[in-house]
């Protein structure tokens, strides 16, 4: 055998077991599964339909978010997700179980055991029925294009982030009376099918009520408003009561109208007031 030929057939067995090797590590080497996170996993077991499996999710959500403070807004933000995919109306366990959801929620932001100091909440486009988070304490709400059926109740509540609610629809009596918005409120074009009970609110930020629709009672009693309010547009079918309420800021009435009477007895406005082209049905109580 020639030299050459010698070499050739050394370099072939050579490039052979490189394809062979090359082969076999090309076989091996797909994708490594990658197991869910705990959460994750929980995630997944608050969206079946079985309800053993609900409520196991639901324990070691409860865990998983007392076992670091870091996992805290994690967890509320699966739960919030977990209330925005349930079906409307969905099937009677779907219903009971959003009750189970919204109370779990309501547990955290409500002082005492169990309670998870500044957390937020994103229940935009959600369903929400006898929605309450009374008494409770955190940071940011919102609330956009939510449908709250039944009474909605915010009442004694602190909200240090802003509160938002545009175009929101409240399908009977909303309820904020006594409560602190730091960061101001904001329901412009929501519906209020009910009353609207803002008695003795504290808001420190901007309040934009542009465009709201109440059917009922509109109470803001003795509120506090620290900023700018944004009152135009605004249609009060019922009694509208801002009876010693105190404006600090620029307010304005601009295009809204008081179908009901309006009673605005010993309001003080330190800022600027507009009511051009508002309407009024009844004669204005403003002593």
């Amino acid at each position: 055998m020639s030299l050459l030929s010698r070499w050739l057939t050394a370099t072939s067995g050579v490039l052979t077991v490189a394809v062979v090797t090359w082969a076999r590590r090309r076989r091996t080497s797909g994708p490594v599964p990658v197991s869910p996170s705990p959460l994750q996993d929980i995630r997944a077991r608050l969206l079946t339909a079985e309800s053993d499996v609900r409520l196991g999710g639901l324990r070691d959500w409860v865990e998983y978010g007392e076992s670091r403070v870091e996992n805290r807004q994690p967890a509320l933000d699966v739960l919030c997700e977990a209330l925005r995919e349930l079906p409307w109306p969905g099937t009677e366990a779907d219903q009971r179980w959003r009750s189970v959801l919204q109370a779990s929620l309501a547990a955290r932001l409500r002082p005492g055991p169990g309670f998870w100091l500044g957390s937020d909440v994103d229940l935009r486009h959600t369903t929400l029925v006898d929605f309450d988070l009374s008494e409770c304490r955190l940071r940011a709400a919102r609330f956009d294009g939510t449908r709250f059926l039944g009474d909605a109740r915010f009442d004694q509540s602190t909200f240090l982030g802003a509160f938002q609610a545009r175009g929101a629809f409240f399908g009977r009596h909303v309820l904020l009376t006594r409560s602190v918005f730091a960061r101001g409120l904001g329901l412009h074009g929501s519906t209020v099918c009910g009353n609207g009970e803002l008695s003795h609110i504290h808001v420190a930020g901007p309040a934009v009520l542009r465009g709201v629709r109440f059917s009922g009672r509109a109470d803001f009693t003795c509120s506090r408003f620290g900023s700018e309010l944004d009152c135009s547009r605004v249609r009060f079918a019922g009694r509208a009561v801002f009876r010693r309420a105190w404006f600090a800021g620029a307010s304005s009435f601009a295009g809204a109208w008081f179908r009901g009477r309006e009673d605005f007895v010993d309001a003080v406005f330190g800022g600027e007031s507009s009511f051009e082209n508002t309407r009024f049905g009844h004669r204005v109580h403003a002593d």
